[in-house]
This record gives structure tokens, C-alpha cells and sequence, in this order.
């Protein structure tokens, strides 16, 4: 494949995305930069990119823009843009692949105590505690995700969920639940422990106020939970 050919896949592949989520691409008056939408644009933008890793030494592929990687769960996105001061530039941006809802729940049992998971994560290359959360399947709704993560984490099934907000995160927009449980499982499923979460923890309040406070817990989507949570007087 040619550059010009590999050049236009990845910017039609980017204009069928436009087409599945225009709102992803919209620009907003007043916008901090301006999504560039003209191919001609976009393709000088992304030539004098590639001048540049060149001269640096590197492929000049990673100048590409468009959409530059897509797996089973992400989708990698580089947009050109317009700044302010008139100059072109580009960022990277992204997605998950499934065009659902992705979504977090901070489970509570009948005492009031909170269930946090032990889990490896890849990109940390390390443990953290958190609660459970994923991508969406399939479209599903975050009410659905969230339900079907309780399942798959924890090994909860019929908890009682109730919206507490949204996040942002990776660009895509993230449904944060307070989870009701009942009764927790005795020991994780072996799914789970394939997953690289080994441990359950269950905290009070103020046993996860202190956690937070001394910096244990780094999760973004356990740190939001919590705080809608507080701030709503459900915790």
C-alpha cells in the first residue's frame, strides 16, 4: 500500500466514524480548536507533520491523521486541528470501539460498607483497588454495563443500581452508579481472577474517606463515585 493509499483508508475510516458519532466532531462556538473537516486540509496537515518525524528520525506514518489504530476495544483517533492563533497542528483522541455506554459502580451493602476489587492493570503495570467498571457490549445502555460488570467483578447479580452521574473519560462519556448488594459471593469467579482482580475489600465510610485521604486509592472512577456519592448524602 502506497502512503497516499494508507493515507486516504484512514481518513475515510475517520469520515464513516464522523458519520456513527457526529458528536464527537462538532465544533462548538468559541471552541479551543477548531476540528479541520476539508480533506485537502487534513492532508497537508498531516504531510507537514510527517516532514517533521522525518527530519526526527521517525516513520513518517505516525503523522497520519484519521483513524490511526483500531482494535476490539479502542479506536485511536488524530484529528487535525485549528488553534486559535491560526496555526494547524494535531490530537490524538480515544474511543472505545463499542458505540455503548461504558460505565462504574461503588457497591453498598445493607451496613453500609463499600466493596472495593484489587485489580491489575495493565497500563499501570501494577495493582490498584477500584470499583467495577468497563467497556459496553454490543450497544448496551450504562445501566446495562453496569449490571453485567457487578456480574463479572464481583460476582453479584439482581444489586439494585441508581444513577449518581457522568464522567468523562478517554473522550467518551462514563454512567457512575451506586450499586444496593445485598449478600457478597464467598470468593471471586475464576473469570474474575482471570481478569487480574485477586482480592475483595470491604470498607466503611470512613475507612474509604482514609484511603482516599492517604493517597491508596488513585482510580479516577472509584475518586468520582465517591464524590457524587457524598455530595448527594447517600454515603
Amino acid at each position: 500500500m502506497s502512503d497516499d493509499e494508507r493515507r486516504a483508508r484512514r481518513l475515510d475510516r475517520y469520515d464513516q466514524l464522523r458519520a456513527e458519532r457526529p458528536a464527537h466532531f462538532v465544533n462548538p462556538p468559541g471552541a479551543g480548536t477548531e476540528i479541520i473537516l476539508d480533506r485537502a486540509e487534513q492532508l497537508a496537515a498531516g504531510e507537514k507533520a510527517a516532514e517533521e518525524f522525518r527530519a526526527a528520525g521517525r516513520p513518517a506514518e505516525y503523522a497520519d491523521m484519521g483513524v490511526v489504530y483500531e482494535d476490539p476495544y479502542i479506536i485511536l483517533v488524530r484529528d487535525a486541528v485549528r488553534f486559535r492563533n491560526g496555526k494547524v497542528g494535531a490530537y490524538i483522541r480515544q474511543f472505545g470501539t463499542d458505540p455503548g455506554t461504558g460505565s462504574a459502580a461503588l457497591p453498598v451493602l445493607p451496613d453500609g460498607r463499600m466493596v472495593l476489587i484489587r485489580h491489575f492493570r495493565h497500563g499501570l503495570r501494577g495493582w490498584q483497588w477500584e470499583i467495577p467498571r468497563g467497556f459496553s457490549e454490543d450497544g448496551a445502555d450504562g445501566a446495562t454495563t453496569a449490571v453485567r460488570e457487578l456480574a463479572e467483578e464481583i460476582g453479584v447479580v439482581g444489586a439494585k443500581i441508581e444513577p449518581l452521574g457522568r464522567m468523562t473519560a478517554d473522550g467518551d462519556s462514563v454512567e457512575i452508579y451506586l450499586a444496593r448488594v445485598e449478600t457478597m459471593p464467598e470468593k471471586l469467579s475464576p473469570e474474575a481472577t482471570v481478569e487480574g482482580i485477586d482480592e475483595v475489600r470491604l470498607c466503611t465510610p470512613a475507612e474509604l474517606a482514609g484511603l482516599i485521604a492517604a493517597g491508596e486509592i488513585t482510580d479516577e472512577f472509584t475518586l468520582v463515585a465517591w464524590a457524587l456519592a457524598t455530595a448527594k448524602g447517600l454515603i
